[in-house]
């Protein structure tokens, strides 16, 4: 096999030569890619989030009657809302919240010891927690344990007060805060007991996956939780309903009749799930892993038609020199690997250039979501199988070639 010859037979065909190597490397880059976004979503997916996921059901409504502006109202009806649907077959229990679990945004800010020096630089973490407002039973609700102090009581609600002339402060107010921000916020010693600018810790929960793309350090489970309703007619209103094993899809089925028999007035924004929920949340993720699949299934096609015309191409127009070779007594397996050498050396080039492609996918794909750095074995992988489509592909035209008769070859001299 001489690569001079067959790098000098390449050359002769400069552009399809280059549009070739070029969508083999495109083709390793997108493949690489899609297995780490298809394995990065399939992961999310299915890690834990540390709290009863399964059984959890989500309803978002807003109001549109004017009576909701009163407060007292929106109460009653939001009390009425929790009696009707707790008496559902399948329902355990029953919490309203300001907003919910496996979000983007929301209702942040920032948590701090209450004396920290006013010239101290906060955490840019610390600037943006979650604050949930709920009943007593919110965290229990959720599936989420009180791992150190105590868990919210009635007593804890400042609903009553937070509507009145009397308001208060910070300091009647006790909350609970995750484990993560309770060792953030106070580093050094237990946070019971401890009074921060959202009030005063009277338990800790374990840590639950709360804003699942946050990435510094263990913001993810940060989360502040009080017991109160905040009763706005022109805010979202939650419901987070735990049910029994197995009744999700029975209990999600009756929840928008349910309500609406309380009171009528009401847009039903959304009734899910929490896995729906979850899976929605990594809908983008999903979505360009299962696009970049496709793509890469359509350039594994084209890079099997374009490796049969490109080798088809060359056995035509290098017929006499073949017939040469089979006339000087090349053998039929010379012929073949002779073809085929052709085949090899450009996924060897498109290789190389695959490197190249599938940094600068993953190094684009980075400025858009938050995606894993393509390894070893992986490009291995992807090189393999171009190789092997190419091989494929070219097996024709190189069995045809030995089919060329040295005395037919030897007449176009």
């Amino acid at each position: 096999m001489n690569i001079k010859a067959l790098l000098k037979a390449l050359r002769l065909r400069k552009f399809a030569t280059a549009l070739l190597l070029l969508q083999l490397s495109l083709t390793i880059g997108l493949m690489v890619n899609t297995v780490i976004l298809t394995a990065s979503a399939i992961e999310k997916l299915k890690r834990p989030l540390g709290f009863d996921v399964e059984q959890l059901i989500t309803v978002e409504l807003l109001p549109t009657s004017g009576a909701f502006r009163d407060t007292d109202y929106y109460r009653s009806i939001a009390k009425q809302d929790i009696e009707k649907i707790s008496a559902l077959d399948g329902v355990i229990s029953v919490a309203h919240y300001n907003q919910l679990p496996i979000q983007n945004g929301g209702w942040n800010g920032n948590v701090q010891a209450a004396d920290l020096p006013e010239d101290a630089i906060l955490p840019r973490e610390l600037q943006y927690v979650p604050k949930f407002f709920s009943s007593e039973i919110g965290l229990e609700n959720l599936g989420v344990e009180i791992i150190e102090g105590r868990a919210l009581t009635t007593l804890d609600d400042f609903t009553d007060r937070f509507y009145s002339d009397n308001r208060g402060s910070s300091d009647d107010t006790n909350i609970i805060l995750t484990e993560s921000l309770a060792k953030a916020v106070f580093p050094n010693k237990s946070a019971i007991g401890e009074l921060t600018n959202s009030g005063r810790v009277v338990g800790i929960a374990k840590d639950f996956v709360i804003s699942p793309n946050h990435t510094r350090g263990n913001s993810k489970y940060f989360g502040v939780f009080s017991s109160f309703m905040y009763s706005q007619s022109d805010f979202i209103q939650n419901y987070v309903v735990r049910v029994e094993p197995g009744k999700v899809a029975q209990v999600q089925a009756q929840l928008r009749d349910t309500i609406l028999s309380v009171q009528p007035e009401r847009d039903i924004i959304r009734v899910q799930s929490m896995s729906t929920r979850l899976k929605k949340f990594y809908s983008q993720e999903s979505g360009l892993a299962s696009l970049f699949g496709l793509l890469s299934i359509l350039m594994i096609i084209v890079t099997v038609v374009s490796s049969f015309a490109h080798a088809h191409f060359h056995v035509t127009q290098q017929r006499k020199f073949i017939g040469i070779r089979r006339a000087l007594g090349a053998r039929k397996k010379d012929i073949m690997l002779y073809v085929f050498s052709e085949n090899w050396l450009l996924n060897f080039g498109a290789s190389l250039l695959g490197i190249a492609t599938m940094i600068g996918l993953n190094v684009a794909l980075s400025q858009v979501i938050t995606i894993d750095k393509p390894d070893v074995l992986l490009y291995a992988l992807a090189v393999t199988i171009v190789f092997a489509a190419g091989t494929l592909a070219t097996w024709l035209p190189a069995y045809k070639t030995t089919k060329i008769s040295p005395v037919i070859a030897t007449r176009t001299l």
